[in-house]
């Protein structure tokens, strides 16, 4: 196995580099609370230490699983996974925007949900694709 998947199309390395930016997103968690609290802006004062480990243990098990997604783009049911993973990110920052408001449409949040909108859609319209 080399360092790049080997499956067909873009979706294998788009699953890559996304699985690097959570990694990055995790250190930067367990090390400290300043970006995280750009990413709720509307309530810097909620994130704590504590939240920004916990937010770092969700984001390295999605790294996890979109991984292994990348090196393993046809197996149907971590395919499955991984279209949970955006799922449940989505939903995470569409709560905290729109219903809790702790975040805002902005630097911060905006691009963990483009990240999680357009995986999401390119996985759904791609499935049969990969998991044949």
């Amino acid at each position: 196995m080399g360092w790049f998947p080997e499956g067909h199309g873009w979706l294998p390395l788009w699953q890559l580099f996304v699985s690097s930016l959570a990694i990055f997103n995790t250190v930067q968690n367990l090390f400290g609370i300043s970006l995280t609290r750009r990413v709720y802006s509307r309530k810097p004062e909620q994130v704590t230490p504590l939240h920004a480990r916990a937010f770092a243990a969700w984001t390295l098990t999605s790294a996890v699983v979109r991984l292994y997604c990348a090196y393993n783009i046809g197996h149907k049911l971590l395919y499955d996974l991984t279209i949970w993973t955006y799922v449940i990110a989505l939903v995470h920052f569409a709560s905290e925007i729109f219903l809790y408001k702790t975040a805002d449409i902005s630097v911060g949040a905006l691009p963990s949900c483009i990240i999680a909108s357009t995986s999401l859609v390119w996985m759904v319209v791609q499935y049969n694709f990969y998991t044949r």
